[in-house]
């Protein structure tokens, strides 16, 4: 089997923001590889020894050689990582969770991911890889995760009972490992790639305005050169609805052919 190289973080937590992401990048090893020589170059070139899409955006500081100013001069400087990513990186999911939503859904969504939503989105970022590729099964996916020890604990256990419940992520997610983001190019352009999904979905669901629409809107519409594709999205009220009800339901129907079998 060929395999799938997927590099995800989060952003945004459920006690600070009405949205959180957890999303990333997702490609085969010599892809990634090329992409990673093409990053390391963009941090020489800043004298930077790393990203943060946090520090890198807090345009009235310096970072590297970047200059404090206006968000759009910023952006400027900012817009070489975000092409890169889309015109080197072959897909990117995006899944992220209205917070007041998933605390209101039914009862057993929380009873099957957590409390946290990070999880539920944790969950549809796994299957929106398996379903992008579900036309070329051959391919297994290696998931790295940024290393942040509570949460990678509970992302293992969850894709465990995944692999538990579904034979297809038991056969194709074939490993997931941890990486610390300040060595890991890749897991630097996952950063990027998740804060700047996040800001926009608050952007176009809440209302809520920021300033980097310049490095957004390269990650929302194809232009000459982009080799990036973008599944997944924001799930809401409707969407948790369905969701749970959809699962309740195949247990109900479970329940019932082991009761007609006995």
């Amino acid at each position: 089997m060929a395999s799938l190289y997927a590099y995800f973080d989060e952003s945004g937590t459920a006690r600070e923001h009405e949205i959180v992401s957890f999303s990333g990048l997702v490609d085969g090893f010599k892809s990634w590889l090329a992409f990673g020589e093409e990053w390391a170059r963009l941090l020489r070139q800043y004298k930077l020894s790393e990203f943060h899409a946090g520090l890198a955006l807090r345009h009235s500081q310096p970072y590297g050689t970047m200059k404090p100013g206006s968000a759009d001069e910023r952006s400027k400087d900012v817009l070489p990582f975000v092409k890169l990513i889309c015109e080197r990186v072959e897909l990117g999911i995006v899944s992220a969770v209205k917070v007041s939503d998933y605390k209101a859904a039914h009862p057993r969504l929380r009873q099957s991911f957590g409390t946290d939503p990070v999880y539920f989105a944790f969950h549809h970022a796994v299957m929106g890889i398996l379903n992008h590729w579900a036309s070329v099964p051959q391919y297994d996916v290696g998931l790295i995760l940024d290393d942040e020890e509570a949460k990678a604990i509970e992302c293992y256990r969850l894709l465990k009972k995944m692999k538990l419940a579904n034979p297809e992520v038991r056969r194709r997610v074939t490993s997931i490992c941890f990486t610390d983001d300040k060595t890991s190019f890749q897991d630097q352009a996952a950063d990027l790639f998740c804060y700047l999904s996040r800001i926009d979905n608050e952007r176009a669901f809440l209302g809520k305005p920021h300033p980097f629409d310049a490095l957004c809107e390269p990650l929302r519409f194809k232009y000459s050169g982009r080799r990036l594709t973008t599944a997944g999205g924001l799930f809401e009220k409707g969407y948790l609805a369905r969701f749970i009800e959809s699962a309740m339901q195949l247990e109900r129907e479970a329940k019932k052919a082991k009761g007609a079998s006995k």
